[in-house]
C-alpha cells in the first residue's frame, strides 16, 4: 500500500479502517523489561564463558 499524498486520501484510510472496526491508533503497550534483562544476562554468560575459556587455556 503507497503513502496517501494529501490528507483526504488519509481521512478515507482511517474512515475505512473505522468501518471495518480496526482501531487506527491503537494505545500504546506498557514496556516490559523482560527482554533486555534476558538478552543482558545471555550476554554476560556469554562473555563469562569466553573468558574461563580463554583463562583455561592459557594455564
Amino acid at each position: 500500500m503507497k503513502k496517501p499524498e494529501t490528507i483526504e486520501e488519509e481521512l478515507e484510510i482511517i474512515a475505512a479502517a473505522l468501518e471495518a472496526g480496526i482501531d487506527p491508533f491503537p494505545p500504546r503497550k506498557e514496556s516490559r523489561p523482560w527482554g533486555r534483562i534476558a538478552l543482558g544476562w545471555f550476554m554476560i554468560i556469554i562473555m563469562v564463558s569466553w573468558v574461563s575459556e580463554i583463562l583455561y587455556r592459557s594455564i
